[in-house]
C-alpha cells in the first residue's frame, strides 16, 4: 500500500466509492484471476462510543474484511478492507469505525444491495440472472431480497378486483388470488388460494370499518367471489367483467361454428372416399355429388381461415380493397367474405346475430337502461334455435344484476370497472413465474411480485441492518 498522492485512477476508485483522499489513509489497487481487489484503510478519526457517546481516537486493532462491491460491474470487484477498530476510555466498548461500504456484518456493499435490489425491481429478471451480473450466488441474492423485502397488505380501496392466476403450486390450490387496487393500480396482496374457506378467513382478520369502505367490486364469473362479497364487504356492489362473458358468448358461438364445420368435414371425408373407391372401377361421382362436394370443401375453408372475422369488434366496411382470393376463384374484401359465412348454416348465423346484439348492448347501453334491455337478450337466447345460447340464457339471468352493475360509471374514477387492469398485472406474474421455472417458497414468491408490480414499494423503503 502507498501513502502518496493517489495516481489518477485510484481518485476515479474513491469518488466511485463516494470517498475523497483526506478520509482514505491508503489504497491499493490490483488485478487477480480476472477480479480487481482493493485493498483501503480510511484515515483514523475520532468517533463517538455507541452506548455512553464519548469521543474516542484510541484503537484497540484491525480486523480484514472482505466485502463485494458492485461499483465496477460488470467486473467482480472485492475490497481488501483493513477495519479499525475502537475501543471507548470510559465503558471499554469497542466498536468498528463507521465506512461507507457496508452496514453490520454483511459481506456485500451497500451499493451492491441497492443495486441487486433495483435489479429484482424488473418482473423479467431471476435470482440467477441478478446473482450473475453481481458475481454472486444466487442464495445470497435471494437472502439479500429476503432480508430487505417484507411487504405488508395495502388497505382496501372503494373499488377492488379479484382474479385468479396459475402461478403458485401447493397442497391446498393450484392457482393464486390476486386482490387489485383499481384506483391506484397496484395489487392490495396475493393469497394463495381462491377457495371461499381461505377467503373468509382472510377476510375475517381485515377489520369491518375496513371492508366498510369497498363500494365496488369486480370479478369474473367465480361465484366464490360473488359470496365473498355479500358476506365480508357488505357496503360493495358486485360486477361482473364484460370480457368474461363476452369470453363465454365466444366460447359458445364457437362451438357452433366448429361443429358445422365438423359437418362439412365429414362430408368431405365420405365423398372423398367414395370417390377413391369409384375411380378403382373407372367411375366418378354424380354431378350433384361433386357439386356437394365443392360446396363442402369450400365452406369448411371459409369457417376454418377466417373464423376471426366472427369477432371483429369493429365494422367492417364493404368498401374496403378487393384482393383475389385462389381457393373461391373471386376477389373479396372481408366485409364479403363474412357475410358468405352467415350463408353457410342458419342456425350459426342466428349464433352470431345474437353475439353482434350482445356486443351491442355493451356498447350502446348505459345504467339506466341496461335491465330492460338485458331482459330482451334473455328471452331471445332463451328461444333461439342454438342449443348453446340457450343455456347461456341461464348464465345471463344468474349473473343479471352484477352485468347491470358493470354499466355503472363509477365516481371516484369516472368510469366503468373491468377486469382488464388485472389481467395485465396477471401477465406479470406469470413472467415472473416462467422465467425462475416456478418458485417452492410462498413467501418469497409473494413478496417478489408485490415489490415488483407495486409502485408504492421503493428502495428507500429498504433498511440496512
Amino acid at each position: 500500500m502507498s501513502n502518496s498522492t493517489p495516481s489518477l485512477s485510484d481518485k476515479d476508485f474513491l469518488i466511485a466509492f463516494g470517498l475523497d483522499y483526506v478520509n482514505c489513509q491508503s489504497i491499493d489497487i490490483s488485478h487477480e484471476d480476472d477480479s480487481i481487489i482493493v485493498h483501503l484503510t480510511l484515515s483514523p478519526r475520532a468517533h463517538l462510543c455507541p452506548v455512553c457517546s464519548t469521543s474516542t481516537s484510541k484503537i484497540k486493532g484491525y480486523s480484514l474484511r472482505k466485502i463485494k462491491h458492485s461499483v465496477l460491474h460488470p467486473l467482480p470487484c472485492i475490497i481488501h478492507y483493513r477495519a479499525r477498530r475502537y475501543v471507548c476510555p470510559v465503558c471499554a466498548k469497542t466498536f468498528f469505525e463507521h465506512n461507507p461500504f457496508i452496514s453490520g456484518n454483511l459481506k456485500v456493499s451497500v451499493a451492491t444491495v441497492y443495486n441487486v435490489l433495483k435489479e429484482l425491481k424488473r418482473p423479467e429478471n431471476t435470482f440467477q440472472s441478478v446473482a450473475n451480473t453481481f458475481h454472486m450466488s444466487p442464495s445470497s441474492v435471494s437472502n439479500i431480497f429476503d432480508k430487505h423485502i417484507q411487504v405488508g397488505r395495502l388497505p382496501l380501496s372503494d373499488c377492488i378486483c379479484f382474479d385468479e392466476v396459475y402461478a403458485f403450486h401447493s397442497d391446498t390450490s393450484d392457482y393464486v388470488c390476486v386482490l387489485l387496487d383499481y384506483s391506484s393500480k397496484n395489487i392490495i396482496d396475493l393469497l394463495p388460494s381462491r377457495k371461499k374457506r381461505f377467503l373468509s378467513d382472510y377476510f375475517y382478520t381485515i377489520p369491518l370499518d375496513e371492508r366498510k369502505r369497498v363500494k365496488y367490486v369486480s370479478f369474473d364469473m367465480w361465484h366464490t367471489y360473488r359470496d365473498i362479497t355479500n358476506v365480508m364487504l357488505p357496503n360493495a356492489k358486485c360486477i361482473v367483467d364484460k370480457f368474461h362473458v363476452l369470453q363465454d358468448l365466444h366460447r359458445r358461438v364457437d362451438r357452433v361454428r366448429i361443429d358445422v364445420m365438423h359437418h362439412f368435414n365429414s362430408i368431405i371425408n365420405q365423398l372423398k372416399q367414395k370417390k377413391a373407391i369409384l375411380k378403382q372401377n373407372q367411375q366418378s361421382l354424380s354431378p350433384e355429388e361433386q357439386d356437394l362436394l365443392q360446396t363442402a370443401d369450400i365452406n369448411y375453408y371459409l369457417l376454418k381461415k377466417f373464423d376471426y372475422l366472427l369477432y371483429k369488434t369493429k365494422t367492417l366496411d364493404p368498401n374496403a380493397e378487393k384482393r383475389l382470393n385462389r381457393k373461391l376463384n373471386r376477389y373479396l374484401n372481408q366485409y364479403d367474405t363474412y357475410h358468405l359465412i352467415l350463408q353457410i348454416d342458419p342456425i350459426l348465423k342466428e349464433a352470431i346475430e345474437i353475439k353482434d346484439d350482445i356486443h351491442y348492448f355493451y356498447r350502446h347501453n348505459t345504467y339506466e337502461n341496461a335491465e330492460s334491455r338485458l331482459n330482451e337478450l334473455i328471452i331471445t337466447c332463451r328461444t333461439s334455435n342454438v342449443a348453446s345460447l340457450q343455456k347461456f340464457s341461464d348464465t345471463l339471468t344468474q349473473w343479471k344484476s352484477e352485468i347491470i352493475n358493470s354499466f355503472i360509471k363509477i365516481p371516484s374514477i369516472n368510469k366503468k370497472m373491468n377486469n382488464a387492469l388485472i389481467e395485465n398485472r396477471n401477465k406479470s406474474i406469470k413472467l415472473i413465474k416462467h422465467s425462475s421455472n416456478g418458485y417452492t417458497n410462498w413467501n418469497r414468491f409473494r413478496a417478489r411480485v408485490l415489490y415488483s408490480l407495486n409502485d408504492n414499494i421503493h428502495m428507500n423503503q429498504i433498511t440496512d441492518t
